[in-house]
Order: C-alpha cells, then sequence, then structure tokens
C-alpha cells in the first residue's frame, strides 16, 4: 500500500462546499441587517408623503374659498382615484421598472340622521403610496 500525504478530490469538493454555505449564510445574515437599516428610512419617508398629502386635502381650500390644484386636479375630493405621484419622496425612485405610486381614492358617504331632512356628505378617504415594491 503506497503511503502519500495529502487529500483526495472528494475531501476537496466536501471543504469547498462547506467553505460556500459559510460564506452564503454570512452574506445572508449582511443582507438583512442592511435592509433592517434601510427600511426605516424608507417608512419615515413615506409616512412623510403620505402625511403631507393628507394634510393638502385637509386644507386645500385657502382663507378665500379659493380652491386650490393638488397634484394637478383642481378637484381634489372628487369621487374616484387620484394619482399623486408627484409628491413621492426621492427614495421611491420613479424613472425605470422600479414599482412606486401615490393614490388616494375618495367616496362620498351620506350620513343619515341630519336635523331637517338634511343629509350631510363626509368624503371618505383612503391613501395608498408603494415605495420601491414595499407597501406602506
Amino acid at each position: 500500500m503506497l503511503n502519500k500525504k495529502g487529500y483526495t478530490i472528494v475531501e476537496g469538493i466536501i471543504a469547498m462546499l462547506l467553505v460556500a454555505i459559510m460564506v452564503g449564510g454570512i452574506f445572508t445574515a449582511l443582507m438583512a441587517s442592511r435592509r433592517a437599516i434601510i427600511e426605516p428610512s424608507y417608512r419615515e419617508e413615506m409616512l412623510y408623503a403620505v402625511e403631507s398629502l393628507s394634510n393638502q386635502l385637509k386644507n386645500y381650500v385657502d382663507a378665500e374659498g379659493a380652491v386650490a390644484s393638488l397634484c394637478g386636479s383642481t378637484t381634489p375630493l372628487a369621487n374616484g382615484d387620484h394619482d399623486c405621484s408627484s409628491m413621492l419622496p426621492d427614495v421611491c425612485r420613479t424613472d425605470g421598472g422600479y414599482n412606486s405610486s401615490l393614490t388616494y381614492n375618495v367616496s362620498g358617504l351620506s350620513v343619515t340622521g341630519g336635523t331637517g331632512g338634511f343629509s350631510p356628505t363626509v368624503n371618505q378617504i383612503k391613501i395608498n403610496i408603494v415605495c420601491n415594491g414595499e407597501v406602506l
């Protein structure tokens, strides 16, 4: 029997496989920590955009009663969908194939039980924001 020192091919392949598994695990952990660091800043920017849109919708009529334009529309409280993607923060890339949008839907609801037969209409507004594929 020969008395040679060294490793066989099988041992080398097993060692490379173990190293690849370890590197893959480390890479996965690093990417998860990177995402955990970046995601809160996205969420803060998205929340700021929603808060800004909400404030503008509340104040879309100025002191003299004139209707201000909002997102290119002079009827921001008309029933239906409205696109305000121009108000997206810079972290939400709107160029290219990124999935980012800022929209809101207005639906008028009649409130029953008003005095003197008066049924006021209340606008229900639902704001939707998607930033780089992440929904708030």
